[in-house]
């Protein structure tokens, strides 16, 4: 006879009310919350990447946000090794796991594991970061195409971290990263999760996605971002790439205007939420999938729905 499940994974794109559904499930089955979203591990940028307040969590522990310096790059196996600490600390205190976010990588960590890599030392990571300052995105992709053409095709040259990544690999190992993440995974999560997917209406969600950006620029989003822009970090750190940053560091450089700024922060995310579509329909398997926002009248359908499908004990 198969166990019950021992932990939710709720995913979904931006802005389809995760944080909110997963505390009120919290709430009815003594759980506790752990962050699954890459942009919210990073300090000091909470409204631009959506992280839940004190109010929104409403008493409910939650786990690895806001704890990551915006200046330092945080990694999916070093995501990993939190989440599984986080999950033997919830499961100590007997709740249960509840995994929350809009990274795919992050819940393909969390359920399949990661295939083990060499350790890059910090020289290692110098050297890298030398090249890609000297060559630029364009140069430093061109060089990973000659070592490894493999992963050199599947990036893009703007996605610097994942190209910067290939390259300190190489630099450590001499090996081709495409070949390395052909080994085995490791690491998973241990237990049984349920995995939910929140699927609302594109059209209904991009224009939450668009009223939402204007409330975060109310609420101080370009107090943040001014506040990362006077530290001067290196703008291809990855808390530098959340969505909505570009356009707001523009506006203050005075290359483009606020409104300006807004627009294409809308649009941004609005993009970001469609790649997120894409990844959890092809690659999340998903027992449950809620089609419409999880909120108002909705709520305690969907809260039904899940509990129902995790356990039936507690509904």
């Amino acid at each position: 006879m198969m166990p019950h499940y021992d932990m939710i994974c709720l995913a979904g794109p931006t802005a389809s009310g995760k944080s909110g559904l997963a505390v009120a499930i919290a709430q009815q089955c003594n759980g506790a919350i752990i962050n699954a979203d890459s942009m919210q591990v990073y300090a000091g940028i909470p409204i631009i990447s959506a992280a839940p307040d004190e109010t929104e969590q409403n008493g409910v522990p939650h786990y690895l946000f806001g704890q990551i310096d915006p200046a330092q790059r945080y990694s999916q196996a070093d995501w990993l090794k939190a989440a599984t600490d986080a999950v033997a600390s919830i499961r100590a205190n007997g709740q249960i796991p509840i995994l929350v976010g809009g990274t795919g990588f992050y819940f393909k960590a969390a359920t399949e594991g990661i295939v083990p890599m060499p350790d890059i030392s910090s020289d290692v990571k110098v050297q890298a970061q030398a090249m890609l300052n000297e060559a630029g995105n364009q140069g430093l992709h061109a060089r990973l195409a000659e070592i490894d053409p493999d992963l050199a095709a599947r990036l893009e040259p703007g996605d610097s971290q994942r190209v910067l990544r290939g390259m300190e690999i190489w630099l450590a190992s001499h090996i081709p990263l495409s070949k390395w993440q052909k080994g085995v995974a490791k690491g998973r999560l241990l237990g049984r999760p349920l995995s939910v997917y929140l699927r609302p209406p594109r059209d209904m969600l991009y224009r939450k996605i668009n009223s939402r950006f204007e409330q975060m620029v109310e609420h101080g989003a370009i107090d943040e971002i001014s506040a990362l822009h006077a530290r001067k970090l290196d703008e291809t750190l990855p808390a530098m790439k959340a969505v909505g940053v570009r356009p707001i560091l523009d506006m203050l450089k005075n290359i483009i205007n606020k409104e300006k700024a807004i627009e294409l922060a809308q649009r941004d995310s609005r993009r970001y939420a469609k790649r997120q579509f894409t990844w959890f329909d092809h690659q999340y398997n998903a027992d449950v999938v809620i089609d419409y926002f999880p909120e108002d009248e909705h709520k305690e359908r969907a809260i039904h729905t899940v509990l129902s499908n995790f356990q039936k004990e507690f509904v």
